[in-house]
């Protein structure tokens, strides 16, 4: 018999719909529910699944949404110089820096100037590593540029 995890997350951001989103972004109180396979499987997931089903459903995405509001309007960065301190103050590495301010040169068609900029740029670079722990130390440092924003 199998163990099943039923996970209620909201999508990280710039994440790919076709991998599970490591980050409970614009949901509160996340929660886990684990239900071994067996003979009443199906009515305990019923049972226990649909009233966070039913809050996912009802919750509001403002938090979310004012949160890259305040992301695109804090600006960090108006020079080269800059853009490469702000990231490697966040934790990235020399390497990472310049691959994330190149990828939003050429993605968003101009230079990074606030964090909403940096953090389409580091999820960017994110999909484009091969290993999930990769994507998912990237993207965990991402989320912590969005949080300081707020």
């Amino acid at each position: 018999m199998g163990n099943y995890q039923v996970r209620f997350r909201g999508r990280g951001r710039g994440q790919s719909h076709r991998e599970p989103s490591p980050l409970p972004d614009g949901v509160e109180n996340f929660q886990e529910i684990n239900i071994r396979h067996s003979k009443f499987a199906a009515n305990r997931f019923a049972h226990e699944a649909a009233p966070a089903l039913e809050h996912f459903a009802q919750s509001s995405p403002r938090s979310f949404i004012d949160g890259i509001a305040a992301a695109r309007t804090k600006i960090v960065a108006r020079k080269d110089e800059d853009r490469e301190t702000f990231l490697r103050k966040g934790g990235f590495s020399k390497a990472e820096t310049g691959k994330i301010i190149a990828t939003v040169l050429a993605e968003e068609g101009h230079p990074a100037v606030s964090v909403y900029d940096f953090v389409q740029g580091i999820t960017a670079v994110a999909r484009s590593r091969p290993h999930q722990d990769g994507r998912l130390d990237l993207e965990f440092k991402a989320r912590k540029l969005m949080e300081r924003a707020r």
